[in-house]
């Protein structure tokens, strides 16, 4: 939109009020996305063989129900494995995550829970306590000595975004902040596009991507076809004809459409390269019960710190809220 171009983001996902988040992950007809058993909510399970993948169906996609934890990766992690082979990202990378860490209003988390007092002392008992360190976060927090849950006028982009709130330590960063202290998409990068006129499309879904005129380079533009995602029967289709076609689905989606499209014949020139070198972000979510009441490990934000308890093994004290 700043380059005068007419946009149009075509979303599955609902867009979602902080008043309208799940109050926990006990609800699921808000929080779970499975329109095949009619729940709409915004987090979603991907059940695959050999890994699980959790993203997020929304405006504003997986930042509404992420741990809004942004860690930019060591520079060793650059010459390892196929990365190494890859481009000089070292060197390409950095000025990026500065600039997303700009966006986003990433700073260091502020407020430690008792979760990430304990990891402290669990790193001290295995000679890694000098890794300790809080996470980088994208979150509005209360000036220190004030108590969160108070709104501001936009604190990151000199008054022309959203009124923010600050944040309360609930730990529900991954079922929704209903606080208006998670910096989600909605509050920076979309919230600007809307406001220079892209239009938002939620509850629809991209079903064909076709060339027009049957030039396969797209030279003419291309014909995109959606219908709605949260309606089992009146689809409501709609065709649309436009000049260029950004797929931004994240991984999992992104691949997902264009291996429907390859294999349809409605985009054949995609690369039969297509699916290969996937990278997850090896994650192992191990559950962790600590005996008595005595003590809420659900005060924080999501990930609020980490240790290192070796050169390849990062561990995160990670909550979701109580209830």
């Amino acid at each position: 939109t700043e380059k005068g171009y007419s946009v149009a983001v075509m979303e599955m996902g609902r867009r979602w009020k902080a008043e309208d988040f799940a109050k926990n992950n006990w609800n699921t007809r808000r929080w779970i996305w499975r329109p095949g058993m009619k729940l709409f909510g915004y987090f979603n399970m991907r059940f695959f063989r050999h890994v699980t993948i959790i993203c997020g169906n929304a405006v504003g996609g997986g930042s509404i129900t992420y741990a809004n934890t942004l860690l930019v990766p060591p520079e060793h992690i650059w010459d390892e494995g196929t990365w190494a082979d890859a481009a000089d990202w070292k060197n390409e990378m950095p000025q990026h995550y500065a600039e997303a860490e700009r966006m986003l209003g990433v700073t260091d988390n502020k407020i430690f829970g008792p979760a990430d007092h304990m990891l402290k002392k669990m790193g001290e008992a295995v000679g890694v306590g000098h890794t300790f360190k809080p996470t980088r976060v994208a979150t509005f927090f209360p000036p220190e000595g004030e108590e969160g849950g108070k709104t501001y006028p936009d604190p990151y982009f000199n008054g022309e975004g959203p009124d923010r709130g600050t944040c309360t330590a609930c730990g529900g960063c991954m079922t929704g902040c209903k606080h208006n202290a998670k910096n989600t998409l909605d509050k920076n990068y979309l919230y600007f596009a809307e406001k220079n006129g892209a239009k938002v499309y939620e509850e629809t879904k991209v079903v064909d991507v076709k060339p027009l005129n049957g030039k396969a380079d797209g030279s003419d533009g291309y014909e995109v076809t959606t219908e709605c995602s949260s309606s089992w029967f009146n689809k409501q289709r709609r065709t649309w004809r436009v000049r260029n076609v950004i797929f931004s689905a994240s991984s999992l989606g992104t691949q997902e459409m264009l291996f429907r499209l390859k294999q349809s014949g409605s985009l054949p020139n995609i690369s039969d390269d297509l699916g290969n070198r996937v990278r997850t972000n090896a994650e192992s979510i191990l559950g962790v019960r600590f005996f008595g009441k005595d003590v809420d490990m659900s005060k924080g934000v999501a990930i609020g710190s980490s240790i290192y308890i070796d050169h390849d093994t990062h561990i995160e004290a990670t909550r979701y809220q109580s209830g």
